[in-house]
């Protein structure tokens, strides 16, 4: 059962992949060359970005790896695929740099002075979100760091698209669903926060193709849709007590 809450705070419970920074070009090639490189002779044809983005959008660890299995009739070793991960992942964002959201830091500072608390909420290790920001290429991430304060929330082994990440969000923050709006781009975020019933607004912003994402969330139940941050204080100011 989802806690009711007490708190009168209104809070956006942000994912950080492609809707705050662009990591899922970086992050996701890379992953897909190891799943190549030790799958590739015992399935009937390489893994593609294509594919990946098809089947696997924001899945992450545990549960992709479960998925990968069911995908190709093979079992997928969770520890064996993501050896190193994060080490990996560190060298390569420190190496290119990460692109943050455009008008991101503006819109949050703009919501801020309104009331609004903003919590991350990622399939992905926090670990990674930091790095992300450590790295981004205009040097705003400390900035975005801290709108969040201590409201960092990952799934860790219950991963999205089941709701659990968000439903411990609100019960450590003491909030109600009603008093939440999600951000999501992906289907498998937007199924975790809609089954949470939390009112979710997709990001299209950083999308490869924004009308495929835009199909694809409206089939879990997202409503509402913005492709600039700067669009979403006007979306707010009719949907949150």
């Amino acid at each position: 059962m989802v806690n009711t809450g007490t708190s009168s705070s209104r809070w956006l419970l942000l994912d950080f992949d492609n809707c705050q920074m662009a990591t899922e070009h970086l992050a996701v090639p890379s992953l897909i060359e190891r799943f190549n490189d030790l799958y590739g002779d015992k399935i009937d044809h390489l893994l593609t970005l294509q594919e990946f983005k098809e089947h696997f959008h924001g899945q992450a660890r545990e549960s992709l790896c479960n998925n990968l299995s069911d995908h190709f009739g093979i079992p997928i070793d969770y520890p064996t695929l993501y050896e190193a991960r994060e080490w990996r992942m560190m060298q390569h964002l420190k190496k290119t740099g990460v692109e943050m959201a455009a008008h991101l830091i503006n819109t949050l500072s703009i919501l801020e002075l309104q009331g609004y608390k903003f919590a991350l909420v990622s399939n992905n290790p926090i670990q990674r979100a930091l790095t992300a920001m450590r790295f981004a290429t205009n040097g705003q991430g400390e900035q975005l760091a801290r709108f969040f304060g201590t409201a960092f929330f990952e799934a860790g082994d219950i991963q999205k698209p089941k709701p659990d990440v968000y439903l411990r969000a609100m019960e450590q923050l003491d909030v109600s669903p009603q008093m939440c709006i999600a951000v999501e781009d992906s289907a498998t975020g937007a199924s975790a926060a809609v089954s949470a019933g939390i009112q979710t607004f997709g990001f299209t912003g950083l999308a490869d193709d924004p009308q495929i994402t835009v199909t694809k969330l409206k089939e879990k139940g997202v409503k509402t849709f913005f492709h600039d941050w700067t669009e979403l204080p006007v979306l707010l100011e009719f949907t949150l007590p």
